[in-house]
């Protein structure tokens, strides 16, 4: 056996004992602060390749306590094109959630790179950086799913609250079995990943661009590391304060919506009197009497499957169920989704439990965002709010599983703090996940900031109104490698949704 076959072999196994496959390190890992980075070559639709920088940046578990490890995140780096202003700050791209799942899969769809990638190469260096404990953060820190509610019998919230603390339970035993600190999974700590990866990579500034999570998560940066933020591109705007959302402004949103939709041309001579909403609400109230009972053929097993709608299910369809409310994309069957429970065809909506999309929970989702947590004036207010009789308890994950986390920065952490910090502040007028209500509100506190009131605009309002007008992608662009936010108009007006069309019984 040769010394550099042996050499490969052990280093090897060194690399195969890092954070990775779990959590327990048989060997020591790298040190904080140590980066590794490579070249990617990205498949482009009309041919060829793009080059990027992936890899990896081992930061602390938890600052506090030095004897917690080092987390391995995902980084990527895309260099500014030669044509780019020298000297421009980078973007650093904040993805929401907190459950950004990395760029991999987005990366290899055709076309991801040209629309996604390239306007920002344009203007500055773009990089993206992984959320602890999530994704391709490594260790992943995967939960089992909840238990599974009955379909075939009415559900209480008590039950479904239940199946959270029992999620719950379960994913941190798990996780402080294998000797990880869940106290480092905050979003102060994921700032200071931010810097650290800012000061690896020779930034002395940034500029951050984030959404709903990646707002929270980019303000925190703004609070703890103000000098290394040189401006900020913030929607969806989710303040200290703002990680359980208000039933009443997470309603008002979807009031405004449903307006619209009551309204449309398209939808002349079908919506009920009083409007779509005031329809929802009658559904409720139908099977708050009788409940609903349909059966529909499972399509993973092609066996015939009972599904109960009592009030607390239809609740939970309130965003809709063919698609969802958060994207322009997915309001489009909402009015279809209402008006065929009002004709009692549950159909559909059976469908959708049978075969749920539900995504997944980490340690780390419920880590960081309990950690933020809720004051106790917005709790009493959040308590009162009667929204929750349309919408159910919109916070259920929350209010069951956080008290198992322990984890809570403090209720000084959710004040609001001023900056001066150039901003532009997008929202939209839909957003049923980041009401309007959450960037009135924080608005006062950013010194230097232009407000942006998108017409129409979803959760994702600022791709929404660049996607609409090409002068306003123009103008935060501009903003973004400038800080010139002179252009940035107060308001952008979005296109009439083209409404999908009930077909006729």
């Amino acid at each position: 056996m040769s010394r550099k076959w042996l050499l490969t072999l052990v280093v090897s196994c060194l690399v195969t004992a890092m954070p990775g496959l779990g959590y327990a390190q048989p060997a020591p890992g790298p040190a904080p602060g140590t980066i590794v980075l490579h070249t990617e070559r990205i498949p482009l639709a009309a041919g060829g390749f793009a080059e990027a920088e992936r890899g990896t940046m081992y930061v602390p578990v938890n600052r506090s306590n030095t004897a917690s490890g080092v987390l391995a995140l995902e980084i990527y780096r895309f260099k500014a094109n030669a044509s780019a202003t020298k000297g421009t700050p980078p973007v650093f791209l904040l993805h929401g959630g907190p459950s950004f799942l990395g760029l991999a899969e987005r990366l290899a769809r055709s076309g991801f790179y040209e629309s996604d990638i390239v306007p920002f190469r344009e203007i500055a260096d773009l990089v993206v950086v992984s959320q602890r404990g999530i994704g391709p953060s490594k260790p992943t820190t995967l939960c089992d799913r909840p238990p599974a509610l009955p379909l075939d019998a009415p559900v209480s919230p008590e039950a479904a609250a239940a199946s959270f603390r029992q999620m719950s339970a379960a994913c941190k035993a798990y996780w402080d079995g294998q000797g990880l600190d869940l106290r480092g999974f905050t979003v102060v700590e994921a700032a200071a990943d931010v810097n650290d990866v800012r000061r690896a990579l020779g930034y002395d500034t940034i500029t951050l661009w984030g959404a709903s999570f990646g707002s929270h998560w980019g303000m925190a940066i703004m609070r703890f590391h103000p000098g290394i933020v040189a401006r900020a591109v913030l929607f969806g705007m989710e303040g200290p304060d703002h990680t359980y959302d208000m039933p009443s402004a997470v309603l008002g949103s979807l009031s405004r919506m449903a307006a619209a939709a009551d309204q449309a041309p398209a939808l002349k001579g079908m919506i009920p009197e009083g409007g779509l909403l005031k329809a929802f609400k009658t559904v409720i109230d139908r099977v708050e009497k009788a409940p609903v009972k349909v059966t529909v053929t499972n399509p993973a097993t092609g066996r015939p499957q009972v599904v109960v709608f009592d009030a607390w299910r239809v609740r939970q369809l309130a965003m809709g169920y063919s698609g969802r409310v958060a994207s322009r994309r997915g309001m489009q069957t909402w009015p279809a989704d209402v008006l065929a429970l009002y004709r009692g065809d549950f159909a559909q909506a059976a469908l959708s439990l049978v075969a749920p999309d539900e995504g997944y929970r980490t340690a780390s989702y419920f880590m960081l965002d309990c950690g933020s947590g809720i004051s106790p004036a917005r709790e009493a207010t959040l308590n009162a709010d009667p929204a929750v009789a349309v919408l159910g308890e919109v916070n259920l994950d929350y209010q069951a599983g956080c008290p198992i986390w322990h984890s809570n920065l403090g209720n000084e952490f959710r004040k609001n703090f001023d900056t001066s910090i150039p901003a532009v502040i997008a929202y939209g007028t839909w957003d049923v996940s980041t009401p309007q209500e959450n960037a009135l509100e924080l608005a006062p506190f950013f010194k230097k900031h232009t407000l942006v009131k998108v017409v129409g605009g979803s959760h994702g309002s600022l791709g929404d109104g660049m996607r609409a007008s090409a002068s306003f992608r123009k103008a935060v662009m501009k903003f973004a490698q400038t800080g010139d936010m002179s252009d940035v108009p107060a308001q952008v007006d979005l296109p009439v949704i083209e409404w999908v069309v009930p077909k006729a019984k």
